[in-house]
């Protein structure tokens, strides 16, 4: 019995490193079906043209002269590859906020089960008895 509670309290504290997305509702323009085909570089480009990318590279103290500069001397591949790794990366959910609720999750679970008497973890809880 204290096994599959184990397991359980395992299970439900695991999946709190899920990471988390959200939808949105789809623009016409996002919708558009005209393909048009940009090459590695262009798209890379595009990237750090960014108002938001531009904003955080000032943060990290980068000139964005010198990253135009290098993405304008890549190959090809390299270009390819870096491109595929931006649209291959996920995308939301902060780590260190899904470790932080983790932790949170297992103090509660634990508390819960010190009240009702299963465990004895913490020492200012009481169990609950029925006399």
């Amino acid at each position: 019995m204290k096994v599959s509670k184990l397991i359980l309290s395992f299970i439900l504290s695991t999946t709190l490193f899920a990471q988390v997305s959200f939808a949105q509702i789809a623009s016409t323009e996002a919708l558009d079906l005209g393909v048009v085909t940009v090459s590695s570089k262009e798209k890379l480009v595009q990237i750090i043209s960014r108002e938001d990318v531009l904003k955080r590279f000032e943060e990290l103290g980068v000139d964005t002269k010198i990253i135009e500069a290098r993405v304008a001397s890549m190959t090809d591949e390299e270009a390819s590859i870096v491109a595929h790794q931006i649209d291959t990366l996920p995308a939301g959910a902060d780590a260190g906020m899904s470790i932080v609720g983790a932790i949170v999750f297992v103090f509660v679970v634990l508390l819960i089960t010190d009240i009702l008497g299963l465990t004895k973890v913490f020492n200012f809880t009481k169990p609950i008895t029925n006399n």
